[in-house]
């Protein structure tokens, strides 16, 4: 009885736990880029709105299109992206902080301690 026992501990314990999992599917969707705020220049006037991407939850990818001249969130391409809460971690490690309101998401990068003024959020409206 107690061999029984553990076996269904172990798996309840395993099928509860997910590391990788984000808990909020309202990421899902393409989103526009709509303002960069950063310790950082960019040429007058910026045209955030030339950037889009489309997360892809069922996939855990996020693909990137710039249509403009300038690339102020990711190159164009599909990255895979695992997460855990509201953070999102790129397959190239860097992660974000996700927060949506409405029709509108922040991607806050999470910076590196050792690293002075690489403090990034990307603003997002949901198309």
């Amino acid at each position: 009885m107690k061999k029984v026992l553990i076996v269904f501990f172990l798996i309840g314990f395993v099928s509860c736990s997910d590391d990788n999992e984000v808990e909020d599917d309202s990421l899902n969707g393409f989103w526009t880029l709509t303002n960069v705020s950063c310790f950082c220049g960019f040429p007058d006037p910026p045209e955030f709105n030339l950037t889009q991407v489309n997360f892809v939850a069922t996939n855990n990818e996020v693909i990137v299109l710039n249509t403009g001249s300038h690339v102020y969130f990711r190159e164009d391409g599909t990255y895979s992206y695992s997460g855990n809460g509201n953070r999102i971690t790129l397959e190239n490690e860097n992660s974000y902080d996700f927060e949506i309101t409405g029709n509108t998401m922040q991607l806050i990068f999470v910076d590196q301690p050792g690293i002075a003024d690489d403090e990034v959020t990307y603003s997002f409206i949901r198309n």
